[in-house]
């Protein structure tokens, strides 16, 4: 979840007492009995709503919840969890003390404080199995669904991304004015499975019924993406910009699309527009989720040999300012772009001397500790390198783990970054037989895509060397 301030201030609420589980109980938005009074459940489905649609007024709800009823344990969960989705450790340990102590006696309540403890130690994992179990005894548990959806993107489980959705569909009324929230989110897991087909259908059925379905609307784009089907992705995005470009939590995702889109038609001038007025600027609330955004369009960039000004030096000051506590390397491998592009390699390469400390002295358990020694590090390694141009050394860590990319999640056109990375090093390093292979599988995967094609035409020297 790509929330716009997502830390908040625990002194500001009392905290609940364990005897507070054991009040009265009312109904929210699915019918599910939530601990607290009547107004902070009231706000408590007010919230439910906004989150589904990405909107930042779930903020303010969940906090005027807690406020109002300090032992409503849903809002207090539900305001957790928002912190959580952030990625980011300081936020996640506002979260895990913003439910120290809370207790339920009721059993679905318990799971979401079970499950949040989880993950506020570090494992993503874990919680995610918590969730599964939650979700089979209560389906239309929306806030364990939306949770569990983001938690299979952060892990880069694709086939979770599906099925979690699908066995959770089961138990909605398809009249439910959130059921196109719940069909949103399963084309996003079809399309990240391949199932291309389903994915836009379902999808833009979703769209049509509520236009203002931002996750839908990028379900869509990633079908589109993923189809090279890039004109009519820039004309899907342009008819319904004013349902998506302002007001939620995926504005600056979704306009990253667009500009990737603008991209394959060699518009880098109306990419950085786009750039500037959504992904990053002065007034930009330094989201790392939004912030990796910005990095992977400047990178894609970059590696074209495309000026994009100060840009780089802005964006990396961003990232220096942040916790450098290994958490998300997701994260950490947009920071290291970011340092690159901005001619920062010492902090560059002091990234990836944390990540190695981190992957000899961290604890075994975290998820982000299974992400680094899977590929995380090993694409640190690869884009530092190609910072200081040794290609021989990118190739070489990069390489050997292409395939296995996804275990530090993101989406397949967020990892594409890494991808291009590979075969621009492979071709300017002189690797010509990977960089063959590379190109082979790109242009059978989209043979309608400029980019794949002008890199083909440098390998066979037919134009200018690749950057």
């Amino acid at each position: 979840m790509r929330a716009k301030g997502p830390s908040f201030d625990n002194r500001r609420f009392r905290t609940a007492q364990p005897g507070e589980g054991e009040r009265s109980m009312h109904k929210d938005r699915y019918g599910l009995a939530c601990t607290g009074s009547a107004a902070a459940v009231q706000r408590l489905a007010r919230a439910q709503e906004h989150l589904l649609r990405f909107r930042p007024e779930v903020v303010d709800e969940l906090d005027n919840a807690i406020a109002e009823d300090a032992g409503c344990v849903m809002a207090r969960a539900a305001r957790a969890w928002i912190g959580l989705m952030s990625s980011e450790w300081p936020d996640t340990r506002a979260a895990a003390e913003l439910v120290a102590g809370t207790r339920s006696s009721d059993a679905r309540e318990q799971a979401h404080l079970e499950a949040i403890r989880a993950w506020s130690s570090g494992d993503m994992h874990a919680c995610s199995r918590l969730l599964d179990a939650l979700l089979d005894a209560h389906p239309r548990d929306a806030l364990a669904l939306y949770v569990g959806h983001q938690i299979d993107f952060f892990c880069g489980d694709a086939v979770n991304l599906r099925d979690r959705v699908v066995r959770s569909r089961r138990g909605w009324d398809t009249q439910h004015p959130d059921f196109s929230a719940v069909d949103g989110m399963l084309a996003f897991g079809l399309e990240e499975c391949g199932d291309y087909a389903r994915a836009e259908d379902i999808g833009r059925r979703a769209v049509e019924r509520h236009a203002d379905d931002v996750w839908a609307i990028h379900a869509v784009v990633h079908v589109l993406e993923m189809q090279a089907r890039f004109d009519e992705g820039i004309a899907f995005l342009e008819a319904r910009r004013c349902h998506w470009a302002e007001g939620n939590f995926l504005n600056a995702h979704n306009g990253w699309h667009l500009a990737v889109f603008l991209l394959e038609r060699e518009d880098h001038p109306g990419a950085l527009a786009i750039y500037d007025s959504l992904l990053h600027h002065a007034a930009s609330p330094g989201v790392a989720l939004e912030m990796l955004d910005a990095s992977g369009l400047l990178w894609r960039l970059s590696l074209d040999g495309v000026d994009t000004g100060g840009r780089w030096a802005a964006l990396a000051d961003a990232w220096a300012a942040k916790d450098p506590t290994p958490w998300y390397v997701f994260n950490d491998l947009h920071a290291i772009m970011a340092f690159v592009g901005a001619g920062r390699q010492a902090l560059a390469e002091q990234r990836v001397a944390q990540l190695e400390r981190y992957l000899r002295e961290g604890d075994l358990g975290q998820s982000n500790h299974r992400m680094v020694a899977g590929a995380g590090l090993a694409a640190a390694r690869a884009l530092t390198a190609w910072g200081r141009g040794d290609d021989d050394a990118a190739v070489s860590a990069l390489a050997p783990v292409r395939h296995q990319l996804s275990v530090f999640g993101g989406s397949h056109a967020q990892r594409d970054a890494c991808q291009r990375t590979l075969l621009c090093a492979a071709m300017r390093g002189g690797h010509g037989t990977l960089a063959r292979q590379l190109l082979d599988e790109r242009l059978a995967a989209k043979p309608g895509s400029l980019w794949n094609r002008m890199r083909d035409r440098q390998s066979r020297g037919l134009d200018a060397p690749a950057a």
